[in-house]
Parts: C-alpha cells; structure tokens; sequence
C-alpha cells in the first residue's frame, strides 16, 4: 500500500505540473485568457509588546509590487488533499517575507481567523490581470475628513497614502488613470476642517483627480470659500461639479461647473453630480421662491438639471457618461432609470463599506464604493469590449495591498505644522465644563487615592500624549511616519485631560500646549494634564476636593462616582469608538487598566 501512494503521489505531482505549464504559461501570460489568477503581495509581519492587542504594522520596508502566483509549490511531503486542491485550481496563498502564509487582511473577518490562530491567504486584487484599458479610473467618495486613519490602533483601513499607493500601482501596470469622487471629502467646517480640506485637495490634484461632487459637507464650508480653493482652468485640473447648485445665483459662476469632460486616447468621458432632495434638506433650510433668488446657495431640480447635461454631452459627443449622485440610494435608482444613458452612477451616502459588485438598474451600473477611505473602487473602461464594456473592483484599502506613500506622509507634515503655526487648539475659546468644576491634574487625585494611581501611572492612558509624538517611540509610533499630532485637536481630545472626545473642544483650564500658555498657570496645564488621567472619566476634580476639605465625605464622593455600566454604555466608547478603536471591548479593555477608590 506504501509503494502504490507513492505511485499516487507521483502521478499527481506530473498532472499537476502540466496544469502548472497550460494555466500559467513561462513567457507573458495572458490575462484576458487566464482572467482569475491569485496576485502574490508581500508585506511585513506585525508584532506587538503592548499590553493591549493593538499590533503594529512593519508598512515601512516591504514589497507590494503585483505578483503572478502560479499556486504553492508541490513536494513529496505535500499531503494529498494539498495536491489535488492545487490541481483544482484552488486559490493561491500569499506568502509574506519570510516565506510563511501571510495573516488576513484587516477585514471584518481577520479578528475571528486570529482568534482560532489559524492563518489565511489575503483576497488577491483583481484588476491586475484585467487586460489593459482605455483609460482606468479610481472611485471614491465620503471621505469625511480621513486623511489618514486614526493611527492609534493597528490593522485600520484607508488612508491618502495607501490610495496614493493604489494610483502608483495602476500607473505602473501601463495604465492611464484618473480619479473621481462623489464628494463629502470633509466632515466639519471649523477652520481645521478648512485646512484638512485644502491638504486632501493638493493630495487629489497630484493624484490626478479631474472632478469632486458636492455633497452637504461641501456647502457647509461656504460658498465663497469653496470658490477660493477651486481651480478649474486646465482641461483635466480637479473641478468642483454639481449640474443642479449654483453659487450666489450665477450659473456661468465657475464654481462649481454643471459637468466635466475629460478626453483620453479618443474617449470623451462626461462627468457631472446632483445633491438629491433629501440630502439637501441636511444643509439648506426650505425656503421661499424670493429667499431662495437671494440665497447664497441655490439648488435646482435635479431631473431638469441633467436633462440639460445630457443635452450638453450629446452635442459633444461624450462616449461615455457617469453621474456622482449625492442622493438616498432609492432616488439614485430612480435617475438610473430615468437617464439610461449614463454609464455609471456613483452614489452617496454608501450602505456600510460598499458593495464589491455594481447594483445594476437596466444597463446603468450603480457603485457604492463606502465611507472614510476604507475602500476605493478600481474601473476599466473598454469601449470596444461589446462583452465587457466596463470592469470594477471594490478594493479594501489595508497594509495587506498597499505600503506607505513618502509624499503623503509630506502632506501630513504641512497639514499638522500648519495647525501648529495657526494655533487651531486655540482657535475655539474653551468652553465651561457642564459640572462646573475645574480641572486639577491626576497628582493632587494621587494624594488620596494612592493605588489607583500607581496603577493609572503603568496604563497606556497615562502616556497618551507621548504616543502622539513618534519621538517618543511609544508601542504603534511607526504608524505616525515621523509625524507629530501634538498640536491637531482631533488627536489632543482623547490623549490629554480635559477635552470634549466628541466636539474636539478644549475645556477651561484643561490641557493646552505650553508654547501657547499666556500665563504661568496655563503653562503648567501642560503638565498637570499630558495624558488620559481620571478626571476625564470621573470628571474635573476641584468641587471634590472642596467637599472632602469640608468634610462633606458622601457628597464628595457622589461627586466622581462612575458605575462600570456608565462606562461600558457613555464613557469609555467616546474615544474608544468604531472608527478609533475598532477592536475594543469593554470587559477585555477594563481588566487592563482595573482600578480602586482612596485607599
């Protein structure tokens, strides 16, 4: 029985060699004839010596360029089953550096594949191995202030540098790119918000973005501002476009253009939006027919909009048509089904992260390509493919597919020097704790409650403010690329004391930068306050202190009180969110900084 399995294995070894020859062939292998082979993407491993679960990424020095696999090498130790699924054509394993299958990528499902230990291939790309298009294009949309994740936790998605990585790739594969987006690029509209939208500007313009609908978050920066940051004067420079708003009543305005042309190798792409009536309702109040002729803003019928477009594109011979639709999902199946001519909708806002297949509505494809940067869709365009007149692919934008881009970590650079040199942490007065009370450092806390201090004192939380600055090298500092936060008020409002987490607004007498301390008593405010300390859980401490000094012991102590289910349902998730901390749970996260009242 040895002798004839050794037999067996022989014969499948030599079937599974002229697979290895027909599938993959030596000398330029043809994608339209192989449409589906795995893509090899080496990366680096993650390691972690931080007590929490957040792993750092190794992005800096590895090797994502696109790879053929022809499937796991076959020996005479390959178990059977092995065998007989590379026979198959079963899916190829990405194999990091060190020649070990690679961990999955930061997916919904990578938190239960490491929790069994077990590894997994990551999803390869796909449209590497589509045969060469016309022109390509990147998608994106909602972006929603997301120049770069969070950074505070490990394995998070999106980011400008990975997209600009993605740009980098699909140039080097021979193809010609631009870049759209449906809009919704910012979040706020305070001034930092203002100068992260200038930043993700010169980041798109580079990237060869050509349009960017208008979506709420746009109108809410203003209009006179949107008509400073748009520059439109070359045929393929990035244009703000929306066929059915106008600025200050004057359609021939420039800001924004009712649509764009971009011409490439023959082909004209037409390329225009619309802000749906429920998402205008978001921004722009109801208003009277004389107060809508006198407003700032005007919004138009989206149907006689287009029609007009559509007119336009006829009469320039646009061979191919797409819609950014700033609208509920249910009004943008409607213009499909009104306007069949367009090629492609992209519509916003998406359901969750995307959707990896085009909703079809007749012969108009419609893409959902998600929110935040965490995705971005990838389309071939094929004019003279009767079959496959467009290809996309959704594609998830982790340290799995794409390293870190050296420009994007410049912009990151600017961006935060300019929030220093403005003073933004300081650029909104400090408003007045609701309790009342003010803030006075976790050391007078110390005083009297002596072990939950020492315990604070070796919690991450005590040492948050230092993890903002790479210098420091903190657990997870690679994933600052060099770059400080000690100055960006998103950062500050969940790695200082006294804070609004969700507003990103500085208390009175919470933390603030020495260097803009007016007073000797705001300068110690730096240090008093560097780092998540109790008060930002049990709230600012002076009303406590008098009522203990009084002898008031009960009332002092009603004062702070705060229940673990407090914590679990309003406290902890205000920094610890979906998008920060994606992984956290309450009861895992608690055991790690547990502590006890006045010893």
């Amino acid at each position: 029985m040895r002798g004839l399995s050794l037999i067996n294995v022989g014969m499948l070894i030599l079937l599974a060699a002229l697979v290895m020859v027909f599938v993959y062939p030596a000398n330029n292998p043809d994608p339209a004839k192989n449409p589906d082979p795995a893509a090899t993407v080496q990366h680096g491993t993650e390691t972690s010596d931080h007590p929490s679960d957040h792993a750092v990424p190794s992005d800096q020095a590895t090797d994502h360029a696109f790879q053929v696999n022809p499937g796991p090498a076959v020996s005479e130790k390959t178990p059977l089953k092995e065998v007989a699924e590379t026979v198959k054509g079963a899916p190829a394993v990405v194999k990091s550096a060190d020649d070990s299958a690679a961990t999955p990528s930061d997916t919904t499902t990578t938190d239960s594949v490491a929790a069994s230990g077990k590894k997994s291939p990551v999803e390869p790309l796909k449209f590497p191995h589509w045969p060469k298009p016309r022109l390509s294009l990147i998608v994106t949309g909602e972006q929603l202030g997301y120049f770069e994740p969070c950074g505070c936790t490990a394995n998070q998605l999106g980011g400008m540098s990975r997209r600009a990585d993605l740009f980098k790739k699909v140039s080097g594969l021979g193809w010609e790119v631009r870049g759209i987006d449906a809009g919704s690029v910012s979040r706020r509209s305070v001034r930092q918000a203002q100068i992260k939208f200038e930043t993700m500007l010169t980041a798109m313009r580079e990237l060869k973005y050509v349009s960017i609908g208008m979506g709420p978050e746009e109108l809410r920066l203003d209009p006179s501002y949107l008509i400073s940051q748009h520059a439109a004067d070359e045929p393929d420079s990035l244009a703000f476009v929306s066929a059915n708003l106008t600025f200050f009543g004057i359609a021939d305005l420039g800001t924004p253009l009712p649509y764009r042309i971009v011409e490439h190798d023959g082909l004209k792409i037409g390329i225009t939006s619309i802000l749906g009536a429920t998402r205008k309702k978001e921004v722009l109040p109801e208003r009277s027919p004389e107060e809508e002729a006198a407003a700032d803003i005007q919004w138009l019928d989206p149907i006689t909009s287009l029609e007009s477009v559509l007119k336009k594109f006829e009469e320039e011979n646009v061979t191919f048509r797409i819609l950014l639709s700033q609208a509920l999902i249910d009004e943008t199946r409607s213009l499909a089904e009104k306007f069949p001519s367009f090629d492609l909708i992209v519509t916003a806002p998406s359901f969750g992260d995307g959707n990896r297949e085009p909703e079809m509505a007749g012969s108009v494809r419609i893409l959902q390509v998600g929110a935040q940067g965490k995705h971005a869709g990838v389309v071939g365009i094929y004019p003279d493919d009767a079959e496959n007149r467009v290809r996309f692919e959704l594609v998830t934008m982790s340290a799995d597919h794409f390293q870190s881009s050296p420009r994007m970590a410049e912009l990151m650079q600017s961006y935060q020097t300019r929030l220093k040199e403005d003073k933004i942490a300081l650029v909104e007065n400090a408003i007045v704790h609701p309790s009342g009370a003010t803030f006075v450092g976790a050391d007078k806390c110390g005083e009297c409650h002596t072990t939950a201090f020492e315990i604070w004192k070796n919690t991450p939380h005590a040492h948050g403010f230092e993890s903002l600055d790479p210098a420091h090298q903190r657990t997870g500092y690679e994933r600052l690329e060099g770059v400080s936060r000690t100055h960006d008020p998103e950062c500050l409002s969940c790695h200082v004391t006294g804070w609004d987490p969700q507003e990103f607004v500085r208390f009175q007498t919470g933390f603030i930068n020495e260097e803009f301390a007016a007073t000797p008593e705001e300068k110690s405010l730096h240090t008093l306050l560097a780092g998540n300390q109790c008060e930002n859980c049990h709230g600012p401490g002076s009303r406590h202190i008098e009522l203990i000094e009084a002898g008031k012991d009960k009332e002092a102590a009603a004062e702070v009180r705060v229940t673990l289910e407090q914590s679990k349902k309003e406290g902890c998730v205000k920094c610890h969110d979906g998008e920060n901390s994606p992984k956290f749970s309450f009861d895992e996260y608690w055991k790690k900084v547990e502590h006890y009242g006045k010893d």
